[in-house]
């Protein structure tokens, strides 16, 4: 009597193993599968020229289109209009969370001579960390200005140094060169600075 449930055990896993089997060639029989199409070319050997033309007319078409430099605009801009393209640009990556690049802006001395704009670091540190997002920056200032002729020279000079206000009279001499009318406020109310 034992032996009995056995048989009945593997007679239904071959059931199911059946049905399994079944379903699968059913699943095949639906699904038509083509491999070969026939073009009404003969196949071309690797070797020959022709494919080595084939081959050409297909890196040709994949290759995007050649810009000529020459043709794209160079609009006329001043210094003061991209220093304001810049600074919204470091305000951009300020309050999108990178705020490396922001300072590292902002601290750039800027010369512009034509149309090349020469952006001058203190050390290589920051001169590093302006490459990473040149690109970027670079597209968006020639979109800005209209101007694809803008070439941007990066130069390190160790002999910069950062403007630091220490002391009392530091600031306010630095905030005089930003605002020459708080020479006239300072004269007009009597005002002194005590240390």
């Amino acid at each position: 009597m034992v032996e009995e449930p056995k048989a009945v055990i593997v007679k239904e896993k071959k059931d199911v193993e059946d049905v399994s089997v079944n379903s699968n060639i059913e699943d095949l029989n639906t699904q038509k599968i083509i491999l070969s199409k026939e073009t009404g070319e003969h196949q071309i050997s690797a070797l020959s020229l022709k494919s080595i033309k084939k081959k050409r007319e297909l890196e040709a078409s994949i290759n995007p289109i050649q810009i000529n430099q020459e043709d794209l605009p160079n609009d006329h801009f001043t210094f003061e209009e991209l220093k304001q393209h810049w600074d919204f640009c470091s305000n951009q990556y300020y309050t999108t969370g990178r705020m490396l690049m922001s300072s590292t802006m902002n601290m750039a001395n800027l010369t512009l001579n034509e149309n090349i704009l020469t952006v001058e670091f203190p050390n290589t540190g920051s001169k590093l960390t302006f490459e990473e997002n040149l690109y970027d920056l670079v597209s968006f200032i020639h979109k800005k200005l209209n101007n694809y002729h803008l070439k941007i020279d990066v130069r390190v000079n160790e002999q910069t140094e950062i403007k630091k206000a220490y002391t009392i009279h530091d600031k306010l001499d630095y905030l005089k060169e930003l605002n020459p009318a708080l020479v006239l406020l300072i004269k007009t109310f009597d005002l002194e600075i005590k240390p």
